[in-house]
């Protein structure tokens, strides 16, 4: 087993203070009789046992320490409408992107902490800045769903605050939506039979509070001057005319189940390699040069008028500008190292017009970001 995976399995596994080690929840959907039931599988194996608990209009939701990462209360907000395709915002305003957390919570919180995103009781502390998630909160990792949580809490307390938080679909909320466990952590196997469901993917069908949201998220997000997103927009996309808005109305379709059958190539297209989730063109394999040219990347700059496109997916060692800063890699695969319990994560940060690559101790190094297309 590789270091990751173990030590994610121990973290699920350890004690927490709050309850038995094998609880897994809450998974909240409608009641019957009008607001919602929350449930948790408490136990491993065969001896997991399902708990609910009614939740009134009004009521907070208690989302439970995991480790040294205190408890947090959720307040539960009606349907979320259709997330936006594109955002306001100065170039000088406050931004902070975050890419793959992959159920790393511990990391994720450490990360948001030190860059006083949120304050010691993960309250939102950002004032009116401006969070942007690239996706890939599910799978590998064990604490997915509070990672979830933590995130929907945050983007209603930053609207409070004149802020806001986004969140962008990845491949493995794609995957996981639609019922592609491969990648699921073993400790969430016991809450499927616990809580009667089918798979896994149930737990966040389309009635559920986070599955709802989930749904209605984009893929594809513009925010003033930069595109952010969590694969890429390949040339192809642009050749066909597939833009942002369309890109990202075509997953949320098929997430809903709505598709179009006469629109099916486009649908695939939009879910598939060369799609926004899935596409690693920007980056250098194998030695090979990467499959984006220059020439393409100011293509679509051009046609968005952006300065920079930030994605996510392809994991490397820092964060790094490609295409003299034209786009910006985000991922670095969270881990701790297994020797100094020494945390990595990738993230970047706007200050006053200054990009950031952004540390998990809380450090900020200055990073070149090319200008717009126009010059400007």
């Amino acid at each position: 087993m590789a270091l990751g995976a173990l030590a994610a399995l121990l973290i699920c596994l350890a004690p927490a203070a709050h309850a038995d080690a094998s609880t897994d929840g809450p998974y909240v959907a409608p009641a019957p009789k009008g607001g919602w039931v929350a449930r948790w599988s408490d136990g491993e194996g065969e001896d997991a046992k399902a708990r609910s608990l009614a939740i009134a209009p009004g009521e907070r939701l208690r989302v439970e320490s995991v480790g040294a990462v205190p408890a947090f209360e959720v307040t539960l907000r009606p349907p979320a409408q259709t997330a936006p395709d594109a955002i306001h915002l100065e170039s000088d305003a406050p931004l902070f992107v975050v890419a793959d957390i992959h159920g790393e919570y511990d990391i994720l919180v450490e990360l948001l902490r030190n860059q006083k995103i949120v304050d010691a009781r993960l309250r939102w502390a950002f004032g009116r800045g401006q969070v942007v998630f690239l996706g890939d909160v599910f799978d590998r990792g064990a604490h997915q769903l509070e990672v979830l949580w933590l995130i929907y809490q945050l983007q209603g307390e930053a609207a409070a605050a004149g802020g806001d938080v986004e969140f962008l679909l990845g491949n493995h909320e794609l995957m996981a939506l639609r019922g592609d466990a491969r990648y699921l952590h073993p400790c969430h196997a016991a809450t499927v039979k616990a809580l009667g469901a089918k798979s896994y993917a149930d737990l966040f069908d389309g009635r559920s509070v986070l599955g709802q949201w989930l749904r209605t998220r984009a893929s594809v997000l513009r925010v003033g001057d930069a595109l952010f997103l969590h694969g890429g927009i390949s040339p192809e996309a642009v050749e066909r005319g597939f833009m942002p808005a369309r890109l990202s109305r075509a997953i949320r379709e098929v997430l809903a189940g709505s598709a179009d059958p006469a629109q099916s190539q486009f649908h695939e297209f939009a879910i598939r390699s060369y799609g926004p989730l899935w596409y690693r063109g920007y980056f250098s394999r194998d030695g090979a040069p990467p499959e984006a040219s220059e020439e393409a990347v100011d293509a679509l700059r051009r046609a968005l008028g952006v300065r920079a496109i930030f994605v996510g997916h392809t994991a490397l060692s820092q964060v790094t500008p490609l295409f003299d800063g034209r786009v910006i890699a985000v991922q670095i695969y969270p881990e701790r190292d297994a020797e100094t319990g020494v945390a990595v994560m990738g993230a970047v940060r706007r200050e006053q017009g200054r990009w950031y690559r952004a540390g998990v101790d809380g450090s900020r190094v200055p990073m070149q970001v090319a200008p717009r297309a126009d010059g400007t």
